[in-house]
């Protein structure tokens, strides 16, 4: 019971961020001021976890992990970020988490030589339409505003798919794996700022601040993490992914609740076949090969992922 508890809560945190997110990156906050909460307030967090754990970490996981922050740190929180200015929220929903099993199969396939399963297959190409359909048809006239934030979203998936590629086979676990990437994140905004001479949250309310620090580092960068790792040690990640496949949609109807975005009629079809398309190549999670990754699960971490 409590994995569907802390799969519900993942799938919420992971719909409503880019809700969060884009009522401030449009309104009072700098793409780059959010960047920084969200990795240095999850360093922070995530300090006691590499404290207590610091003698035992070989000096090859920190060499890794430099390697993962490029796909899963500061720069692909930026690409989200910074295409939340241009297309809606739901779109970061459906083309964040929503293709990235798309992308882990083109990827996996051609650097890894791994032969998807028919259901990857399938769920993949479903994907794949689905994101077209989003882009094509739910964006009247093409907006090249929309389209430019829809590019931002796709270039960040396909950077988080390579990071739980390149985490699977680095040997890293995932909960390890976020700890350095948001040490090596937080210490690049921290040089950029170094570098730029720019001050951050300059005339920005206290209540405003309070409100990023928990979405962004307490909630998508903390939080979102121990629960689908949770998620996933109870359920597989069979079911866990199945269950993730409801973000695109959630967060469509969180943007019209929250932000009066109103989708069109080729939004709700573009989500809900990326939907569709995870739940079906969440199933082979239970293949063989995946049985065997699976296996060798790191002591670095909570859990592998699916």
């Amino acid at each position: 019971m409590t994995g569907y508890v802390t799969a519900a809560v993942s799938v919420l945190i992971f719909a409503a961020y880019p809700v969060a997110t884009r009522a401030d990156v449009t309104g009072a906050f700098r793409p780059d001021e959010l960047v920084l909460l969200r990795f240095g307030i999850a360093a922070l967090l995530f300090l006691p976890y590499a404290l207590l754990r610091l003698r035992r970490m070989p000096a090859s996981m920190w060499r890794n992990g430099a390697t993962l922050s490029v796909y899963q740190g500061a720069g692909m929180a930026a690409l989200v970020i910074c295409g939340l200015q241009f297309a809606p929220a739901s779109h970061a929903a459906a083309l964040g988490p929503g293709v990235a099993p798309a992308w882990a199969a083109l990827f996996g396939y051609l650097a890894f030589s791994r032969r998807p399963s028919p259901a990857g297959i399938a769920g993949a190409a479903l994907i794949a339409l689905g994101a077209m359909g989003l882009i094509r048809v739910g964006t009247p006239g093409l907006s090249p505003e929309v389209v430019l934030g829809d590019a931002l979203f796709l270039g960040a998936s396909a950077l988080g798919a390579l990071y739980f590629l390149r985490l699977r086979e680095s040997g890293i676990g995932v909960f390890a794996g976020a700890a350095v990437v948001s040490f090596y994140s937080a210490t690049a905004v921290i040089i950029w700022y170094l570098t730029t001479r720019s001050i951050p949250f300059t005339g920005i309310r206290i209540s405003e601040l309070l409100w990023q620090v928990m979405w962004q580092g307490v909630l998508i960068g903390f939080v979102a993490l121990i629960a689908l790792n949770h998620a996933i040690s109870k359920l597989g990640s069979e079911r866990a992914s199945a269950l993730i496949a409801l973000v695109p949609v959630t967060g469509m109807v969180l943007g019209r609740i929250f932000l009066a975005e109103i989708p069109t009629r080729g939004e709700w079809i573009g989500s809900a076949a990326i939907s569709l398309g995870v739940a079906i190549a969440s199933f082979q999670a239970g293949s063989p090969a995946a049985s065997s990754a699976r296996a060798k699960i790191s002591a670095w971490g909570l859990s592998r992922p699916g």
